[in-house]
């Protein structure tokens, strides 16, 4: 939520790759944009209606295998939060940059495991990345600046009062750069892939930032499980197979805490 003009807005980065923008009092669609343009199953959404306008050939239909769809399975973004500055008017969001296959296949029901019916395979983005993360404007949702990165930015976001923003990565980065502009001021090798939130506390009149590391998630699944099939972990094992170079498995966790 955020307030501009006398109104209070909602704003969400939704995992089909759209980023929308609505009145929060009367759920009005204000704006409705792609995060990226590598977002190719729609061409736009309907503010009206609400409704994406999809491209048959980038989407999923039974008895059709659908190459080249972007964004795959686990969306451009998943449940890592982003952060909305009141100083600088923009919000900052992590992203995953993944394209996929996805080959529809009969599948049985088994109590306790997965039941997809589709057969996933994944790989980078037109850019040639797996992440990114990116200063939108809330109300036309239109990318201020966007910095890439190796594999998909999986942790939280925060904020400060300075105009940093804090992020960390899956090659066991944890990062600050410029509100403004995006520029990297800052990063700090934190010993494995972060898909923990940043934060923020003040103790004795001192600012702490933070943030826990060690890889896990959709991306870490498979490499901590040791799974080496392409399409194992719903294509993960595949699509994130050279996360092997930054991390050792099983992913270990630690909490990192520095002084501003």
């Amino acid at each position: 939520l955020f307030d501009k003009g006398g109104k209070t807005y909602a704003w969400h980065h939704d995992r089909n790759g759209f980023a929308y923008t609505f009145e929060a009092n009367t759920g009005t669609l204000v704006s409705a944009e792609k995060v990226h343009p590598f977002v190719n199953w729609a061409t736009h959404v309907d503010l009206k209606s609400g409704i994406p306008h999809k491209v048959g050939t980038a989407s999923t239909h039974q008895d059709y295998n659908a190459k080249g769809i972007c964004p795959a399975a686990l969306g451009t973004k998943d449940q890592q939060p982003a952060a909305y500055s009141p100083r600088t008017g923009l919000i900052y969001s992590p992203l995953n940059h993944v394209c996929m296959t996805y080959e529809p296949v009969e599948s049985k029901y088994i109590a306790g495991q997965p039941w997809v019916g589709a057969t996933l395979t994944m790989f980078p983005g037109p850019d040639g990345v797996m992440g990114g993360f990116a200063a939108y404007n809330p109300m036309t949702n239109k990318s201020v600046w966007y910095n890439k990165e190796k594999f998909s930015a999986w942790g939280g976001a925060l904020t400060t009062a300075s105009d940093l923003v804090f992020y960390g990565t899956l090659d066991r980065w944890f990062k600050a750069v410029d509100a403004q502009s995006g520029k990297e001021l800052w990063k700090f090798q934190v010993g494995s892939g972060v898909i923990g939130n940043a934060f923020t506390y003040g103790h004795k009149g001192k600012q702490y930032v933070g943030v826990l590391s060690g890889i896990g998630g959709w991306a870490g699944v498979a490499m901590n499980l040791g799974m080496t099939n392409p399409t194992d972990a719903l294509g993960a094992a595949g699509g994130y197979a050279e996360l092997t170079k930054y991390n050792a498995a099983p992913g270990g966790g630690a909490l990192n805490v520095f002084a501003l």
